[in-house]
């Protein structure tokens, strides 16, 4: 047990030793948080809610709280004579390689290091965990360097300097792609042709790294590693009783842990696999992928139908009869296909299970391509099996429903229900929430006389209208400074793109997976920075001033509801009722409609924390939906609907300013208000978005 004691410690440390550090300050609501950590420590076999607000220095305080327990826990075990030094760990899951390299910087460390220097504790090995698919494929990276294996390229002095050093990284190091720069590469090959297969043998190297990180104190792991480790009894992470669990970024997790416990099997890619390999069901496949390729049920997920099912079961009786020759083909097609038959004999489980089993044909958009579906629905219980033998505890900026007001007890009712958690379950534990009471300034402009953000150019696409794209242009463009500009998708990104005149250089953008925090931190004073990717994890390095001068809101990051969810929640609703398929519908979609509020919710505080990462920073806000509530209470305009909900996102210090926003945009005239603007042709996205 954590005694208040040891609470005190690690406030005093906040409080007085790490002022002494330049560019830190004491911060009372940090001190408080640290005091719910260790609370929550102390309180093994429960499940402990501990919300804190962006810039609170949450990272810092629950690290050090952690690192004491651990800590502690080996003092312990040394002092009663064993001869192992393994006693406590803390396994950190996130779910953003930004906070990952956060939580790895060398000064945060040292800041642990001297902490515990200074409680007389012992030091701890801090370790990154990360999936395969972020580690070098030797055999991949030797076909796409043209030779038979790298040791061939790192002997051969014939070849470029870049191509060796490339070759020989790969060979003597785990090979995190992270670390490799893209410039090194041959062209036209990418990160996602050298990556290593689900299936692929592990190379010596990486094999070693990964039995070293199950030794680590404190280890590392992103959400998904966390839910395979979980219903896989710690394969992963080692991890043994005694040992604290903690989850930063949390309220994301049920999302990644629905998503690698899900199987998603494409017709058109098994095709492929199987004519690569010259199998004669390939001409089975491709008469599926002819038949069920729908364009009427494009963007949408259905049950298999019984002769579907027929169809099914039949392909995959001719496959199992199959006998490819894995010697002629290389290892990463052969991994290809033992991945390939693994979710070949989960849906056949899936199928064998009974009519209603949860196994469904989702169509692409516009063309209907047809995937096979095995969705794990509630995946997010999974942080159940184990809980009484660990202390887990969940955090984040944004873990509450964020509908409470400053001093009200907060409600996890969204994120309780995704990890099927009962109200009266007495696993759950501590709730607290730690708001920022004096962090920054904001500022608002919430222009009242915004078009309607989306249009639909054609039947399932939806996009930026043109007459949005051009008054958003215009306005961004007349912001002095320096402007983050947050979108939803590339897509956005393109249509701004489009608009943005090409005498004005100030327009930078990026391709997925770039280094955000790399491009910000090399932008001018005067850039305008648009992107998808900046909503959380974006943190460049401050000078003496606010980094971002403007942060611009483009359009409300509402989910469309998944056609998938949306499908399985069907189903349940027909089996336990006698509602019809139609009731069962809108059912269905009303849950996943508030349950996308409430995200939605999260991903705009997250994206407002962004102008905020320093106490002295001051930030203008700019809100181009006309869907967020006006403080004036402005319509939203016609054929538009306001999300009362979004309110949430503002920080309850930051009302007031919200309340006092500029609702005319400087320097134009006053305009009639939202409501002037004619809908667009096809306003069936506002039952979307």
């Amino acid at each position: 047990m954590i005694s208040t004691r040891t609470a005190n410690r690690v406030q005093a440390f906040l409080a007085e030793r790490l002022p002494e550090r330049a560019g830190y300050q004491a911060n009372p609501v940090q001190m408080a948080y640290a005091g719910s950590m260790t609370g929550a420590l102390a309180q093994p076999g429960k499940l402990h809610f501990i919300e804190g607000d962006t810039g609170i220095g949450k990272s810092l305080a629950y690290s050090l709280a952690l690192a004491d327990w651990v800590a502690r826990g080996k003092r312990k075990h040394k002092d009663k004579g064993r001869n192992t030094d393994i006693g406590r760990r803390a396994i950190v899951a996130t779910h953003t390689r930004a906070l990952q390299r956060q939580l790895l910087d060398p000064e945060h460390l040292d800041l642990i290091a001297e902490y515990l220097a200074q409680e007389g504790l012992p030091s701890l090995s801090v370790g990154l965990r990360m999936g395969r698919g972020n580690y070098v494929s030797p055999e991949r990276l030797a076909r796409a360097l043209g030779a038979p294996e790298l040791a061939t390229v790192a002997k051969d002095r014939s070849r470029r300097d870049e191509e060796r050093t490339l070759a020989q990284w790969a060979l003597e190091t785990p090979g995190c792609l992270l670390d490799l720069e893209t410039d090194a590469l041959p062209e036209g090959v990418t990160l996602a042709d050298i990556c290593l297969l689900p299936q692929e043998p592990l190379p010596r190297a990486l094999e070693e790294h990964f039995q070293a990180a199950q030794g680590h104190d404190i280890l590392i792991i992103n959400h998904a590693l966390l839910a395979l480790d979980l219903v896989t009894e710690g394969s992963i992470t080692g991890a043994a009783t005694p040992y604290a669990l903690l989850l930063d970024e949390a309220d994301r997790f049920p999302d990644a842990a629905e998503s690698i416990l899900s199987e998603q099997l494409s017709l058109r890619a098994s095709h492929a696999l199987l004519d690569q390999l010259g199998i004669r069901a390939a001409h089975a496949w491709q008469e599926l992928l002819n038949g069920w390729t729908t364009p009427a049920h494009a963007g949408r997920a259905l049950p298999l139908s019984a002769p579907q099912r027929e169809q099914l079961v039949a392909a995959f009786q001719t496959l199992r009869r199959a006998k490819p020759n894995l010697d002629a083909v290389s290892s990463t097609l052969a991994a290809e296909w033992h991945r390939f038959m693994a979710q070949v004999d989960l849906m056949t489980m899936r199928l064998k299970d009974s009519p209603d089993s949860p196994l469904l044909v989702s169509h692409s958009p516009v063309i209907g391509l047809p995937s096979l579906v095995a969705q794990e629905p509630a995946a997010g219980r999974c942080l159940k099996s184990g809980a009484a033998s660990r202390c887990t505890i969940l955090t984040s900026a944004t873990l509450s429903d964020m509908q409470h007001a400053l001093g009200e007890a907060p409600s996890f009712d969204y994120l309780r229900g995704r990890l099927q958690l009962g109200t009266a379950d007495t696993r759950l534990g501590l709730k607290a929430s730690h708001p920022a009471l004096r962090f920054g300034r904001m500022r608002f402009t919430l222009p009242d006389d915004m078009p309607p953000p989306l249009w639909q150019p054609e039947a399932g696409r939806y996009a930026l209208s043109p007459t949005f794209c051009a008054m958003a242009t215009r306005r961004i463009r007349s912001l002095a400074g320096r402007v983050l500009v947050l979108a939803n998708a590339y897509s956005d990104v393109e249509a701004i793109r489009h608009a943005w005149p090409e005498e004005d250089a100030r327009l930078v953008t990026h391709a997925p997976g770039a280094n955000l925090n790399q491009i910000a931190e090399a932008l001018d004073e005067d850039a305008v920075l648009v992107t998808p990717s900046g909503w959380e994890g974006l943190s460049p390095t401050r000078g003496d001033r606010a980094f971002w001068d403007h942060l611009v809101i483009l359009r409300l990051p509402h989910p469309t509801p998944d056609p998938v969810l949306q499908a399985l929640l069907e189903q349940q609703f027909m089996r336990r009722g006698s509602r019809s398929r139609e009731e069962a519908s809108k059912l269905a979609r009303q849950i996943l409609l508030k349950q996308g509020g409430i995200r939605s919710t999260h991903k705009l505080r997250q994206g407002l924390g962004r102008g905020i990462r320093h106490p002295d920073d001051d930030v203008h806000v700019v809100i181009l939906d006309p869907r967020f509530p006006s403080p004036r209470g402005a319509p939203a305009g016609e054929g538009l609907r306001q999300h009362a909900q979004s309110l949430g996102a503002i920080p309850p210090r930051f009302l007031k300013d919200y309340r006092e926003a500029q609702t005319t945009w400087p320097g134009e005239a006053a305009r009639s208000g939202r409501g002037n603007q004619k809908p667009m042709p096809d306003t069936a996205w506002e039952t979307f978005f």
